[in-house]
């Protein structure tokens, strides 16, 4: 071998050594757990309406190069609810697979990839097993995994260029700042309160004061921008997602209240005892070590906003609110390790990174596989051939009728102009009701569907495929049978998916 390929090869190892080999399998493996867990749970009818099929309807629209009205959620634009033109990337995707599965799968990649610069940072500061033990960190954390079974969120655009940009505010490398900063803009109008933080963070600790400036003036204005006057106008109406009625009825009012009763808004933040709960998980997941970083001050605008809402969706172990703080999170991880670290000196100083950050990946395991087991729910699905018998019910609707449907059977019905949560009642050409799809009803609303099917059966619609508990009715058509199944379940003589045994 010539000293040339030497050189050659010592580059490749130096390159691709075999813990970033390591990472990036890890990368790999959880980025198709994530999405066969999505598509696992979409295929037996575990997602919703809100918030699969929301944006699944809106991307199927830029797949045919057209912004359409959102009648899922029943608004003119669905950028008006939230700010996210970053979804139009996938549009593209859909000419391949026209399937809801696309967003699916899109977000357990975005996921898995905001590891990526969490290891590198890691690896650099603390070395290889430290950087692989915080990536674990990461891909484990409860919150990351909450986000996965629960439909798709477009905040996840947001999780793997944060990620990014922390990355290069820690390693000072500008111009990746300035995309990664760009892309997290367009994802969620909330995001630039986080990106706000950061600059904060820039100015305070790495004391680049300018570029910080430009950094909180650029997002304090889009922000303003995007819910003054953007969003307004889109929406047809006032920004949607107001939920603080503790502190007031609008910002200025919250600020003040905040001001004038900082210790009642203090309290708030951990009143009732789920949200300490949610604060200490949140924590946990990282064995506590981000409380010893600066870079923490990053994540509280997301902490702030959900723990002052009203809403107790936002303060809950469950859904997405944990996804955005996770890879802020993981870097001041790493960095109260590099912190900790220098306190120490000989031996200890070499071995500390080592146990503190396996440490943090196995009390993270330990907390989001034992309390928290965001899969358990995998159990309750119905089973292969019940999904069957839905989807050939479903397939007798024509893809440009207009539909109402119950919550659970809106996603794999959106690739059309029309379709609607059923309790909404729109009298479209379709009506798609599945009991069974149900893990748990909301108060009255299995005693609503049973009424929609009743007064539509005797209001012109017949029935077009009755299976099991699955029931398709058609305007005007020639009823068919219904089942044994679906008789005793409008009878009231039963309740869900009791109904079938």
């Amino acid at each position: 071998m010539t000293s040339i390929e030497h050189r050659k090869e010592a580059g490749q190892r130096r390159r691709f050594p075999p813990a970033r080999i390591a990472a990036f399998a890890l990368i790999v493996i959880a980025a198709t757990a994530y999405s066969w867990v999505s598509l696992y749970r979409h295929d037996h009818f575990a997602s919703n309406a809100f918030d699969l099929a929301i944006q699944d309807q809106t991307v199927w629209g830029y797949s045919r190069l057209q912004v359409i009205p959102n009648t899922v959620l029943g608004i003119p634009n669905l950028l008006g609810d939230h700010f996210h033109p970053i979804l139009m990337v996938l549009a593209p995707f859909y000419w391949i697979w026209d399937s809801a599965g696309v967003l699916l799968v899109a977000q357990g990649v975005l996921l898995a990839a905001a590891g990526w610069p969490i290891y590198l940072w890691a690896e650099e500061r603390l070395g290889e097993i430290p950087g692989l033990a915080f990536l674990g960190c990461y891909l484990v954390f409860w919150g990351v995994l909450a986000g996965v079974v629960y439909d798709f969120h477009h905040v996840v655009f947001a999780v793997p260029a944060l990620s990014t940009a922390l990355y290069a505010t820690m390693t000072r490398r500008n111009r990746l700042l300035w995309a990664a900063v760009g892309v997290a803009m367009l994802t969620r109008e909330d995001v630039s309160l986080t990106l706000i933080a950061l600059g904060f963070y820039i100015a305070i600790v790495q004391r680049r004061v300018v570029l910080a400036g430009v950094l909180v003036g650029l997002n304090a204005i889009w922000f303003a921008l995007l819910i003054g006057v953007v969003m307004p106008a889109l929406a047809g109406g006032p920004y949607r997602h107001w939920t603080y009625d503790a502190l007031g009825t609008g910002p200025v009012s919250s600020l003040e209240h905040v001001v004038l009763h900082p210790l009642s808004s203090l309290q708030l933040l951990f009143t009732p005892v789920h949200k300490t709960l949610v604060w200490i998980g949140s924590f946990l997941g990282w064995g506590f070590l981000p409380l010893l970083s600066p870079i923490t001050i990053i994540a509280l605008p997301t902490f702030l906003e959900r723990f002052w809402s009203s809403s107790p969706n936002f303060w809950s172990f469950q859904y997405q609110y944990s996804m955005l703080p996770a890879p802020i999170l993981a870097f001041a991880a790493i960095d109260a390790t590099v912190r900790i670290k220098s306190w120490l000196r000989g031996r200890p100083a070499s071995l500390a990174p080592i146990v503190l950050a396996v440490g943090a990946l196995v009390a993270g395991t330990v907390f989001t596989f034992g309390p928290i087991r965001p899969f358990a729910e995998l159990s309750t699905y119905i089973s292969d051939s019940r999904a069957a018998q839905i989807e050939s019910c479903l397939a007798t609707i024509p893809g440009n009728a207009s539909v109402d449907a119950s919550n659970t059977l809106v996603p794999h019905l959106s690739h059309r102009f029309e379709i609607y949560v059923i309790t909404q009642r729109h009298n479209a050409d379709y009506i798609a009701i599945d009991p069974s799809t149900y893990g748990s009803f909301f108060p009255g609303e299995e005693g609503q569907l049973r009424d929609i099917a009743r007064t539509s059966l005797a209001g012109g619609y017949g029935v077009a495929c009755a299976k099991g508990l699955t029931l398709v009715l058609a305007k005007g058509a020639q009823s068919q049978t219904l089942t044994p199944e679906l008789d005793r379940w409008l009878a009231g003589d039963c309740s869900g998916r009791a109904c079938l045994s």
